[in-house]
């Protein structure tokens, strides 16, 4: 056989182990990542119309919920009952959060598009201006704090995206693709991660903290609206209805 007859037989060979070779398989995308569903444990209807935020509380052992018609912030059980309310200066709240020690309480303002602070009593400590909506019919929907003691916070829609600070000094964003809206969000300290929630979409999102969707699953919720976790259990509120929804931990 020639030299070059024997290089193009060489090259046809090695032509056809490439196609026969396997590719590695590729990760899973978030497009991708199967649905799942929640255990429903228990509905309450709440005392409170229009709940729009929820946040637990280790330090005190109690929910701290808003309605975006009232200029209150509700302290409830975690059968949803309403123990008290604390009066505040801020309308249209969208999310509440607590400090660690719970002597700071934060909220989002969706129509001023600022997260607000206040001591437990109600008395307003201050307020910061978040830049980041385009539409002022979908600005600031939620807040979380990261155990940095960073503010995480939600735009609704246009964008959909999440903004962290430290203080009052932004330090990053980034845009959430994977649904239409967002409505909440609350870290999760069993996990190190964030559960986002979408009205829209009936969705609960789980993102690391770097911003990688890990789970999705399907919630039965009208205009799901607040999230928070205590232990091996999930709680949802929903603003149309007002209910006070509690699932197993997914």
């Amino acid at each position: 056989m020639s030299h070059h007859l024997k290089l193009l037989s060489a090259t046809i060979l090695l032509g056809l182990l490439s196609c026969a070779r396997t590719e590695p398989p590729t990760a899973s995308t978030p497009s991708t990542l199967p649905v799942k569903d929640l255990t429903l444990i228990s509905v309450t209807t709440l005392s409170v119309g229009e709940p729009s935020g929820l946040a637990y509380a280790p330090k005190t052992g109690k929910f701290y919920m808003i309605s975006d018609s009232r200029q209150e912030i509700f302290v409830i059980d975690t059968t949803g009952k309403v123990l008290s309310s604390i009066p505040v200066d801020a309308t249209d709240m969208e999310g509440i959060a607590l400090s660690a020690n719970a002597d700071t309480i934060y909220v989002v303002e969706e129509t001023a598009s600022r997260i607000t602070r206040f001591l437990p009593n109600g008395t307003k400590i201050s307020s910061q201006t978040v830049l980041i909506r385009t539409d002022p019919k979908h600005a600031l929907e939620g807040i979380t704090v990261n155990p940095d003691g960073h503010l995480v916070v939600l735009n609704e829609k246009t964008p959909t995206a999440l903004v962290e600070f430290a203080g009052t000094t932004e330090v990053r964003r980034f845009t959430l693709t994977e649904t239409s809206d967002i409505s909440d969000i609350s870290y999760d300290s069993a996990t190190d991660a964030w559960w986002v929630i979408s009205d829209e979409a009936r969705r609960l999102l789980k993102y690391s903290r770097q911003g990688q969707l890990l789970g999705v699953w399907a919630t039965p919720l009208e205009q799901g609206e607040g999230v928070a976790f205590i232990g091996n259990k999930l709680y949802l509120v929903s603003d149309s209805d007002a209910k006070f929804y509690v699932f197993a931990r997914p």
